[in-house]
This record gives C-alpha cells, sequence and structure tokens, in this order.
C-alpha cells in the first residue's frame, strides 16, 4: 500500500444492536416528522449537546428488507454538503433507527406553499443547491427516483438556510454510463414505476427509462419555483398523470411573465423528451446557473493548512476524518472565526464542475499566489488528503484537512472519536481493535502497518494507547492551528 493511511467515511456509521436509549436521551413519543416507514423524532447524543434526528422504522411496516437495506446502504456512500447524512444505525427487536442529521427548517414544499413563488434569486439559490446534489449523485451512479419538494429539508427556519436532499427510499444504483456505453453503447434502463404524479417523468410510466428522469422532475419544481404552479396538473391523480403523458406543457402563462429566457430556456432543456434533456453537469453549467452565481463573494484555500494535515500521524488523521463525518450543520454554522459553513462554501466554490469532489486541477485553482515549491509539492499534499485513494477529494475529507484545532480538541470530540476505536471499552486501544474498524479495505495491508499505527501514539511503550496518550497525540503537529 502507498497511502500512509487509508479509510472510508462509510466504516464509521456504525451499525448497533440493543437499546439505543443506551447512547441517546430520546422520546419516542415526541415524533417532529412522518415517512414512509415510520415516524422521526429528536435526540440528543449523551455527553454532547448534539441532537440528531431518529428515523424510527418498525420492522413489521418493512414489506421489502431488500430495498430498504439498500437505502442504508446508498445513504452510508453519500458525502455531500446537501445531502442529508446519516451517523449510525440501531436495531431492536421491534425497530430499526437511522441516526440523522437534524433539519428544523420544514419542507420546500411548506415553503411555496407559503410564499406562492420565490423571486428568480431566491429560485435560484435554492436550484443550485439541489442540482449540485443530484449531480453528485448521478456521478456516483445513484437515481434518486422521487425528487419532489417533500423531499428537500431546510436546515433552519432562516430565508437562506442550506437546504438537504432527503428520502433515498425509492433510490437505485444504476451501472455507470461510461462503462455502459463502452460495452455496446446501450442505454442503462430501469423499470419500476417510482414517483409522484405531478414530478413522474413519462417515460417512468412507461417502465422504461434512465438517471435522466430525475432531471425531468427537477425542472418541474425549477417551473413551481418561478411561477408557484405545476406544468402538468388535474383534478385527480389520473388526470395528472394523463397530462404529463401527454408531455405539453406552456412557458408562456401571466406567472412567468417576470421570469427571464435564461431560465425558461433551462426548464425547456430538461422537461422535455429524454434525447433532447440535460445531463445533470449540463443543467450545472447553464447560463442561468453560471450567471446567478457571480455575486458569491470569492473565498480563498490556506495551503498551508493542507500541509498541516499532511504533517499529521496515520491515527490522527483516522480521528480528524470521524470528526469530521460526525459533525452537525449547527457546527459548521456556528463555529466562529473561521467557521465551518466557511469551508463549506469554499468547498463548493472549488467545485467547478459541482460533482461533489474535488480534483487537482480544481484545487491548483483555487490556490492562489503558491510558491514554486508548493506548487510541486500539492500533488503530494492531495494524495494524503485523499484517504479513501480515489483520486480526488471529497467533502468529509475536506473538511478533515481544514478542520480548527478549536474544534476537533472539544473534550466531546475527542471522548467519541477515541470511543469509536476503544470497541471493547477498556480505556485502552490495541491494534486489534484498529484492524477491526479500520481493516475494510480490499488493499493487503501488513501488520507494520497496524503497528506503526499504534506506535506512533504510544508513548509508554505497552503496545496500547490510553485516552492521555490519544489526546497527546491530537495536540501535536498542528503547526499554524
Amino acid at each position: 500500500m502507498n497511502q500512509d493511511v487509508f479509510l472510508k467515511k462509510q466504516w464509521f456509521i456504525m451499525s448497533h444492536e440493543g437499546k439505543i436509549e443506551q447512547y441517546y436521551d430520546i422520546n419516542l413519543k415526541k415524533v417532529i416528522g412522518s415517512g414512509t416507514y415510520g415516524s422521526v423524532v429528536k435526540a440528543t447524543l449523551k455527553g454532547t449537546k448534539n441532537q440528531r434526528a431518529v428515523k424510527v422504522i418498525p420492522k413489521s411496516k418493512v414489506k421489502n428488507p431488500d430495498r430498504f437495506k439498500k437505502e442504508i446502504d446508498i445513504l452510508r456512500q453519500l458525502d455531500h454538503p446537501n445531502i442529508i447524512k446519516l451517523y449510525e444505525t440501531f436495531e431492536d427487536q421491534r425497530n430499526v433507527y437511522l441516526v440523522m442529521e437534524l433539519c428544523e427548517g420544514g419542507e420546500l414544499f411548506d415553503r411555496i406553499m407559503d410564499k406562492g413563488c420565490f423571486s428568480e434569486a431566491e429560485a435560484h439559490e435554492i436550484f443550485l443547491q439541489i442540482m449540485q446534489a443530484l449531480n453528485y449523485c448521478h456521478t456516483n451512479g445513484i437515481c434518486h427516483r422521487d425528487l419532489k419538494p417533500e423531499n428537500f429539508l431546510f436546515l433552519t427556519k432562516a430565508e437562506d438556510s442550506p437546504i438537504k436532499v432527503i428520502d433515498f427510499g425509492l433510490s437505485t444504483l444504476f451501472e455507470d454510463p461510461i462503462s455502459a456505453k463502452q460495452a455496446g453503447n446501450q442505454k442503462v434502463t430501469m423499470k419500476t414505476k417510482a414517483g409522484t404524479p405531478y414530478y413522474i417523468s413519462p417515460e417512468v410510466l412507461k417502465g422504461s427509462y434512465d438517471e435522466s428522469c430525475d432531471i425531468w422532475s427537477a425542472g418541474v419544481i425549477l417551473y413551481i419555483l418561478l411561477s408557484g404552479v405545476p406544468p402538468f396538473y388535474g383534478d385527480s391523480d389520473p388526470e395528472i398523470l394523463d397530462a404529463v403523458q401527454k408531455g405539453e406543457y406552456t412557458l408562456e402563462i401571466p406567472e412567468m411573465k417576470a421570469v427571464t429566457e435564461s431560465a425558461k430556456d433551462l426548464i425547456s432543456h430538461m422537461i422535455t423528451t429524454p434525447e433532447k434533456r440535460y445531463k445533470a453537469s449540463q443543467v450545472i453549467q447553464h447560463k442561468w446557473m453560471k450567471d446567478g452565481s457571480k455575486q458569491t463573494k470569492q473565498l480563498k484555500l490556506n495551503f498551508g493548512q493542507l500541509k498541516n494535515f499532511t504533517g499529521s500521524n496515520k491515527l490522527k488523521k483516522v480521528a480528524l476524518t470521524f470528526i469530521a463525518s460526525q459533525l452537525n450543520e449547527q457546527e459548521i454554522t456556528d463555529l466562529g472565526k473561521q467557521s465551518l459553513n466557511t469551508k463549506k462554501r469554499l468547498f463548493k466554490q472549488l467545485d467547478k464542475n459541482g460533482d461533489g469532489v474535488l480534483t487537482i486541477e480544481e484545487l491548483r485553482e483555487g490556490l492562489t499566489g503558491m510558491s514554486d515549491s508548493q506548487a510541486k509539492d500539492l500533488a503530494n499534499v492531495i494524495k494524503s488528503i485523499d484517504t479513501d485513494g480515489n483520486g480526488t477529494i471529497n467533502y468529509t475529507e475536506f473538511l478533515a484537512a481544514t478542520m480548527e484545532k478549536s474544534l476537533y480538541m472539544k473534550e466531546e470530540k475527542l471522548y467519541q472519536a477515541f470511543k469509536m476505536l476503544d470497541l471493547d471499552g477498556s480505556g485502552k486501544i490495541d491494534k486489534h481493535e484498529l484492524q477491526t474498524v479500520l481493516g475494510k479495505s480490499d488493499n493487503i495491508i501488513d501488520e507494520k502497518y497496524w503497528d506503526d499505527m499504534v506506535r506512533e501514539a504510544d508513548k509508554n511503550g505497552d503496545g496500547e494507547i490510553d485516552y492521555n496518550e490519544f489526546i497527546e497525540m491530537m495536540d501535536k503537529f498542528s503547526l499554524l492551528n
């Protein structure tokens, strides 16, 4: 193995058997929402102020266990600022519990109902986030299949709150389109009739479609954001579906009079036949999408901070990645002088093609004023940050590499990271525990890798890492923080 450390964010999304009450203060009777399978309640992680949303799913309601497992597997893989985050799962005799990011700003559907329609600038801000999340999904071979305003949640009640895609219960993995084309230029097709009347595409109703069905649904959402009315309507579901199948709609309505031609052009390239329909990447690059983003203040990336992460030892990189994977959005928003909210905006600014990851070219473009030696060192720095070895920097890796010491050295963060590795609760971490949590790679990892990881933090040489040694290790190698 060439990398100094190899890990994936989804390895930290633990599955537990037993009572969730051992880990969370939770009132199962105080329901804050409901979904296809069950209810959603609020919970607080014990020993912290971290509030989470818990989806409580009675096993008796899960008619298709394979599909349900697929939803959880997809959620584990997702790593994007505008997609709901899964922290961990629990299972007891009666229920499965999905512990997720808490969003308290309500559904996009409710805001549409309250406002009627949005200004073009407001619609752009919301729709850009929707398309960035969707482009990320499609780039990673995931088709959502049920995009609608009810499946977007605002983080807070604030007007400019971030938005999150939720409910991957109907989503599915499709074959990589590039591989499919190379194999014989055949379209990747799905057949399950999934979706919601106003937003479903005609080809889904016919039972043969690809991931572009999501683009149709997103186009309908943009139409509604700008006009306050749906492009296809009827007095009943059959009437709505009949209108969808005909695919006839107009942009020449009074509600659209003030909407720019550029916005209408984008809609016309989304709500159209599959062969004419834009890909998610083309939507992101459309003039209306690009023009609306020009007002954003450009942020700067600090090369020294990235270099600082490179100087950390193996175990510290593991701990920082775990802490980054567990951050809740409120911490990202509220962190003071150099908030992680700024890091989130910086990540999205650097991500020029909107695919949800950063390439070496995108990072090089974002690092202005680098010296020649720094430019030469950039490839090694990126390789160090790219802890899952896929050649790009994902959101969690970026947060781990740029996180302020003032955040990751908080007692509750350190304790949670230590506890994640101390599987037997002995108060010490040994190499076998590290192998259990981190040894899920297809790469061949020799014993020296694990011995080195322990030795780098094991000050007294007893072959284990106690909590004080762990804190001391986290406090070191921080040249800039």
